[in-house]
C-alpha cells in the first residue's frame, strides 16, 4: 500500500484556522461583553436607587439605626430586633441589586479579558 503524505503547510493551514476561529470568538465575545458592560451599570444604578428607597419604606434603616444607637434596651431585646431586621429586609431590592452587579462584573472582566486577546494578536 502506498503511504498517503500530507501537505506540507497542513500543519501551519490547521493552526492558522484554529487562531482565526478563536479571534472571531473572542471579538463576538468582546461585542457582547462590552454592550453588556453600561446596560448593566444603569441597571445597577437603578436597582441601587431602588435597593436604598425600599430600605427607607420598609422600616429597615429605622431599626438599623436602633441597632447602632447604643442604647442598652436594644441588649434586653436583641432577638426580637434581629426578627424585625429580617422581617423588613428588602429582599427583592438586594437580588436585583446583587444580579445587576454580578452581570456588570462579569461583563467587565471579560471585557478587559478579550481586550487583551485583541492586544496579543494585534501585535
Amino acid at each position: 500500500m502506498e503511504k498517503i503524505r500530507p501537505p506540507q503547510d497542513l500543519k501551519r493551514n490547521i493552526l492558522l484556522g484554529i487562531a482565526k476561529e478563536e479571534f472571531r470568538r473572542a471579538k463576538v465575545y468582546f461585542t457582547v461583553a462590552a454592550t453588556v458592560l453600561p446596560v448593566s451599570l444603569v441597571a445597577m444604578f437603578l436597582s441601587g436607587r431602588y435597593l436604598l428607597n425600599s430600605f427607607y419604606e420598609s422600616g429597615f434603616y429605622d431599626y438599623l439605626s436602633l441597632l447602632f444607637s447604643g442604647d442598652s434596651i436594644v441588649l434586653s431585646y436583641w432577638e426580637e430586633l434581629m426578627y424585625s431586621l429580617v422581617e423588613t429586609m428588602p429582599i427583592v431590592g438586594t437580588i436585583v441589586f446583587l444580579i445587576a452587579s454580578s452581570f456588570f462584573i462579569w461583563s467587565g472582566a471579560n471585557t478587559l479579558t478579550n481586550l487583551r486577546r485583541f492586544a496579543l494578536t494585534a501585535n
